[in-house]
């Protein structure tokens, strides 16, 4: 067995179609059949991304909201049989948290509305202490619509103390080191993986030789796979992720490489597809595989569970979660079982 953890969209105001959540849920995995069962929820306002600690210990979970009606980011203890005890909560200074993440002591979260990221020290009890540090992202993009302002999307890891800032204005993975002694972020601009201008840089993935970097451009329907072991990163590949007889909206989700480095996984909201492709092990670009449907609508997210086997999809709008098997050899997914779950957004693993 396997648990994982769901965000979800609670209320009006959130960016889904019918926006009525329960919160954060635990979920079981049967490694043997797929088949998934809810164990518990946890009543939080939107908690739509969700990161947990190195040792399971701890679950933190952001609220997805506009300022002004106090979102807040929670901090709670992972028990023995999966469910969650609050530990404390903090002030969200910025509009529509989407993402966090963990690096060293710090919980950092990015504002989609505000442009900015939030850096929370974690005390020793898992804990979160109040905001130290924040940092404002600038610029506009050629899409007038969806890059008018600086838009913050994901806090990316890499090495053991520097993360990437993933930003869909600026098309840029803006990289950040932390200092030390100030223990303050610190820009690190010749890091920074830049894609072509009007993709829309949404969510990464790194290899795991951290050699190289897959940036999904959510405007664009395009993968830029970067070469990170030059003096500064060089875009060696892009190409679509998108079926090619499709003329309808493009709404590129999530992205994730499967735990053997062999495949890459892309979800599209519009056409309601995962893309998978082939990893090169030796020039580590991408060869498309295939197109699978996600049985469902708006897959915001999805997620690959540690023994390879199971792929699970977030169809966010038709509030069900579809388990997909993955085939070891092709990288294929086949599905195997669903479970009606109300606005999923994320797939959290333990």
């Amino acid at each position: 067995m396997a648990i994982f953890y769901t965000g979800s969209y609670t209320q009006a105001g959130a960016p889904a179609e019918n926006p009525t959540g329960n919160g954060i849920g635990c979920f079981q995995l049967n490694l043997e059949t797929g088949e998934i069962k809810n164990l518990y929820y946890t009543k939080q306002r939107s908690p739509s991304y969700l990161t947990i600690s190195e040792d399971k210990k701890y679950l933190y979970a952001l609220e997805e909201m506009f300022e002004n009606l106090n979102p807040k980011v929670y901090a709670y203890k992972i028990e023995k049989d999966g469910a969650l005890t609050l530990l404390n909560s903090q002030k969200i200074n910025g509009d529509y948290a989407c993402h966090l993440d963990i690096i060293e002591d710090k919980l950092v979260l990015a504002n989609y509305v505000s442009g900015n990221l939030l850096s929370f020290p974690i005390l020793i009890d898992g804990s979160l202490a109040p905001c130290s540090q924040e940092i404002k992202h600038k610029g506009t993009g050629p899409n007038t619509e969806r890059q008018e302002a600086a838009h913050a999307h994901m806090v990316y890891p890499f090495g053991e103390d520097k993360m990437y800032g993933v930003d869909l204005t600026l098309d840029t993975a803006k990289a950040y080191q932390l200092n030390p002694i100030s223990k303050k972020w610190e820009a690190k601009p010749n890091l920074d993986i830049t894609i072509e201008k009007g993709s829309g840089s949404r969510h990464m993935v790194m290899d795991n030789t951290e050699g190289f970097a897959y940036i999904l451009g959510e405007l664009t329907g395009e993968i830029s796979v970067a070469d990170l072991q030059g003096s500064k990163p060089e875009i060696i590949q892009k190409l679509s992720f998108i079926p090619e007889n499709h003329t309808g909206a493009i709404g590129g989700g999530a992205i994730r490489i499967h735990p053997n480095g062999k495949f890459l996984y892309a979800s599209n909201r519009g056409t309601e597809t995962i893309a998978i492709f082939r990893i090169d092990s030796e020039t580590k670009q991408l060869n498309l595989v295939g197109h699978q449907s996600t049985n469902g609508k708006t897959p915001r997210d999805f997620n690959i569970d540690k023994t390879g086997n199971w792929l699970i999809v977030a169809n966010q709008d038709s509030n069900v979660l579809v388990v997909f098997q993955i085939h070891p050899n092709t990288g294929m997914l086949q599905e195997k079982s669903k479970l009606e779950v109300q606005t999923p957004v994320n797939i959290c693993w333990l």
